[in-house]
């Protein structure tokens, strides 16, 4: 499809007030955080997948459905962190997911963030990251490990801002998942994630002297049943759609309100809104499985349906980690035309966008769709990142329902305004 579309004059569908409900939205976060964590194969993942099926029929979306497919799923068994030298002692700590099974003994180095910068910094000094344990801050290890493991690192110690001591859940993978062999998408070197009380602990042994840790991993892995939920909004024009996607798996720790129930509970909550309306696009609403360990949901929708999404897509919104209740910038991920009218919309309805960002990073569902060239983009706040990320206590109490259904209504407008190209 050709996307030649003039930015004119956007038609304003809505007057300025509310269409989002944030009492809905409060509901539907509730009643989903009711079933627990949604960590892929978990009963909580099964009972949301039901319950939003059974949502999208009741919200009166036609031909809805349950995509299944495989992925690989991760099961923590045993992790350690010992200090060796120049003191013994042990770090709290908590697995790397999908980080290698084994032990591993070595000088830890700090990489700071694990950037190609850091890296060549400690390169410029003549120092060998080979055989050594990288400790690196970044609350995204997946994206610095591939060029660590080039340069020979042996294991990895991960450390991140969250506050109150907090260990978060993160992932050692990303994009793209392994769909045709599922087991061998793993790295080969163990990993572990400490507080950033035990960074500030490590760095100041660092700081008088070469410190050798040893790290221990042993995890359970098995192939796992998941999948998409679909429904359809089927429009006057039916070879013309707008897909509009939200995963609604949790990482292995908490409930996962921020990330991602606040785009979960907008899916729906855009579903009802736009159920009473006339328009000329069909609207896919996609909540996406397995997204927190890879992007598998979205990377399988788009390989299932590539055809048709290049020959009717006009484009791809994705809602994730949409809105929390700490002050953060407004924030648009986008490229090209898409980007270009997006902005239009907000600054023609008064809604400022402080900072914008390519789609150069595999962050979420939005990722696969822009690697087969359809067109996408992701509305959300940051930065700075919720502080409860992926850990126990992202809960509603950090989410505030009022900001969120304001950005619910920002997408209502921006939907509306892409039906009428």
């Amino acid at each position: 499809m050709k996307n030649n579309h003039k930015l004119t004059s956007i038609p304003k569908i809505f007057e300025m007030q509310q269409v989002i409900d944030p009492k809905f939205l409060k509901d539907e976060i509730e009643k989903i955080s009711s079933f627990g964590n949604r960590w892929v194969g978990s009963e909580g993942e099964k009972s949301t997948r039901r319950y939003l099926f059974k949502r999208f029929q009741e919200l009166g979306l036609e031909d809805v459905e349950i995509e299944e497919f495989d992925c690989l799923r991760y099961t923590p068994k045993h992790s350690k962190l010992s200090v060796e030298t120049p003191l013994q002692e042990t770090i709290p700590c908590f697995p790397l997911e999908y980080s290698g099974d084994g032990v591993v003994k070595g000088e830890i180095v700090y990489v700071a963030d694990g950037s190609e910068e850091s890296i060549r910094a400690l390169k410029d000094l003549g120092y060998s990251l080979e055989g050594k344990i990288a400790l690196l801050l970044s609350d995204t290890p997946a994206f610095r490990i591939p060029k660590l493991l080039e340069e020979g690192v042996a294991g990895f110690v991960v450390a991140t801002d969250a506050p109150e001591d907090l260990i978060p859940a993160l992932a050692a993978k990303t994009y793209p998942p392994e769909l045709e062999d599922p087991m061998r998408w793993r790295l080969t070197v163990p990993g572990v994630i400490i507080s950033r009380k035990s960074l500030h602990r490590l760095l100041s042994l660092m700081s008088v002297g070469k410190v050798i840790v040893e790290i221990r991993h042993e995890s359970e892995y098995s192939i796992e049943k998941t999948g998409n939920v679909i429904g359809i909004l089927k429009g006057l024009e039916e070879e013309r759609m707008i897909v509009v996607g939200a995963h609604y798996d949790s990482q292995i720790k908490g409930i996962g309100v921020w990330d991602n129930l606040t785009g979960t509970s907008l899916l729906l909550a855009l579903a009802q809104f736009f159920r009473s309306k006339r328009l000329k696009k069909s609207l896919v609403f996609i909540a996406f499985g397995a997204e927190e360990i890879g992007l598998w949901g979205s990377t399988v929708y788009v390989e299932n349906h590539l055809d048709e999404l290049k020959e009717k897509c006009l484009c791809m919104l994705c809602m994730d980690a949409v809105s929390s209740a700490y002050p953060a910038e407004r924030s648009l991920w986008s490229e090209g035309w898409l980007k270009d009218f997006i902005m239009k919309v907000c600054e023609e309805n008064g809604v400022s966008i402080e900072n914008t960002h390519r789609l150069n990073l595999s962050y979420s569902d939005y990722y696969p769709f822009k690697v087969k060239g359809i067109p996408s983009a992701m509305l959300w706040e940051h930065p700075p990142v919720n502080p409860y990320y992926h850990t126990e206590k992202d809960t509603i109490r950090y989410v505030d329902v009022n900001k969120l259904a304001f950005m619910g209504t920002l997408y209502a407008k921006i939907i509306s305004s892409l039906d009428e190209l």
